[in-house]
């Protein structure tokens, strides 16, 4: 167990560990395995420290402003409780109107088709809804990434509610709709 301690606490090389320890050494052999024994640098010890400490500092001001900006080290707050087996799922969603078509187009919501992530979206949800003119880039990245496609009339931004009984899907979800934006 010692020898294990000094291996974690110097740059001593496992196979190098002091014969005195076992018992098999005297006198100088001893004392030159000792000799052999170099403890970290200030700079080796400093990192150590300092690097979760950083981690640990992202992580509480990741909670404290609940935002998941310093992911993996952001909000913990998706793992803080257990979802009721038998209540209810909600999912944002986002759709699009586009010209000549009777019904709103669901999109994916995702880098690859509206230029963001569901949860970017989510973690500032109040202020989207609050200014429903955010979802313009959304509109304008979707353009971007699919110039083959017609340009949306409108933006919407919805949520899907879906019962759960003992924590399965039961019926059809409830769509919702959160704010629209008219695509400039």
């Amino acid at each position: 167990m010692e020898e294990k301690k000094r291996r974690l606490l110097t740059s001593q090389e496992p196979g190098s560990g002091s014969l005195a320890d076992s018992g098999t050494s005297t006198g100088s052999r001893s004392s030159k395995a000792q000799a052999r024994v170099k403890p970290l640098s200030k700079f080796s010890i400093g990192w150590r420290i300092i690097v979760p400490v950083i981690a640990f500092v992202i992580l509480t001001c990741g909670q404290f402003l609940n935002t998941n900006d310093f992911f993996p080290l952001g909000s913990l707050t998706q793992y803080a409780t257990a979802k009721d087996l038998n209540g209810t799922v909600g999912s944002t969603c986002i759709e699009a109107q586009f010209p000549g078509e009777d019904e709103p187009r669901r999109l994916g919501f995702n880098t690859a088709t509206v230029g963001i992530e569901r949860g970017d979206v989510e973690s500032q949800l109040d202020r989207v809804i609050a200014h429903p003119e955010l979802m313009q880039s959304m509109a304008d990245s979707y353009v971007r990434l699919h110039p083959d496609e017609p340009i949306p009339e409108t933006m919407i931004l919805c949520r899907t509610t879906t019962q759960l009984k003992n924590g399965l899907a039961v019926g059809e979800p409830e769509q919702t709709t959160l704010a629209e934006w008219e695509v400039r």
